[in-house]
């Protein structure tokens, strides 16, 4: 059995790690909050700016755009979108193993990842994992970020770097860690698949000619597809960590409770024991 003075130091370390993952769960608590208000607040926006290219790519049947050009596979690109850094579950892990996956089950198809955040950008380094591109600064999740994205992934795709482009993160679930996510990005012929219901053309009137109106939509729904998806996986990281460290926290107090307990029953066994001698001793003295 370990002696108080080992279970009074053991008990200071769970402490201390007590209060770091308490405050730690504070500050997840507030990045998430901040993460999920702007996430709730653009996927309004861009949940009707998606209807609206629906509708219209049932009238681009005819569209000759080459991000719709839907040309034979030769290589495969996958956009993994980790975080910036630990603590927080098994959220990096599993979008790391699912990104490997996806390796094995596309080598006929020379893929390369994507890497968008810090700990998939090491990872890729550190193993050589095949890459095209590298954005280990997710935490900014700003325009200007998607911007850089969607214009660097739309050149790999129209200078056949890449025929397929792919966005691996986690969707957002409320109470919960989430779950992997994979949406196509490039070649946009997903989108014609609309065209096909005639429920789905809408008349609209325009102010300069059709494939005008809709190449420039088009480019902003790309943008604003990247950013959806770096906001939520920006909510979907902070909720995992605020849920890892409230985890953390409680086990915390789970341990100091059951140190507390062994702390007791040692001072109880010591002072018995010491009752036991003085009243061993005295007896012999009589």
């Amino acid at each position: 059995m370990a002696s108080l003075r080992q279970i009074r130091q053991r008990m200071k370390a769970i402490h201390n790690i007590h209060g770091i993952t308490k405050a730690m769960g504070m500050i997840a608590t507030f990045r998430f909050k901040r993460s999920e208000n702007r996430f709730s607040r653009s996927r309004n926006y861009f949940q009707e700016m998606e209807k609206m290219v629906a509708n219209l790519s049932a009238a681009a049947v005819d569209l000759k755009d080459p991000l719709f050009e839907n040309r034979k596979i030769k290589k495969k690109a996958l956009v993994v979108m980790t975080g910036d850094k630990g603590l927080c579950g098994a959220y990096n892990s599993n979008l790391i193993k699912a990104a490997m996956h996806w390796l094995k089950e596309n080598s006929a198809y020379s893929p390369v990842i994507i890497p968008v955040g810090k700990v998939c950008h090491e990872f890729c380094r550190k193993k050589s994992v095949p890459t095209l591109l590298g954005y280990p600064e997710k935490a900014l999740a700003d325009l200007l970020l998607a911007k850089k994205i969607t214009e660097e992934l739309k050149q790999a795709f129209l200078s056949g770097q890449v025929d397929s482009v792919e966005i691996l993160y986690v969707a957002y679930k409320p109470g919960s860690a989430g779950r992997n996510y994979q949406i196509p990005f490039l070649s946009l012929s997903y989108l014609m698949e609309n065209a096909k219901d005639p429920k789905n053309a809408v008349d609209y009137i325009y102010g300069a000619d059709f494939d005008t109106v809709f190449t420039t939509l088009l480019s902003r729904y790309l943008e604003g597809k990247v950013y959806m998806t770096l906001l939520e996986s920006l909510t979907s990281e902070s909720s995992a960590r605020m849920l890892a460290m409230k985890q953390a926290t409680d086990n915390a107090e789970d341990v100091l409770d059951n140190l507390k307990l062994l702390r007791n029953k040692t001072r109880q066994a010591t002072i018995t024991r010491e009752l036991s001698e003085i009243v061993s001793g005295a007896s012999v003295l009589v």
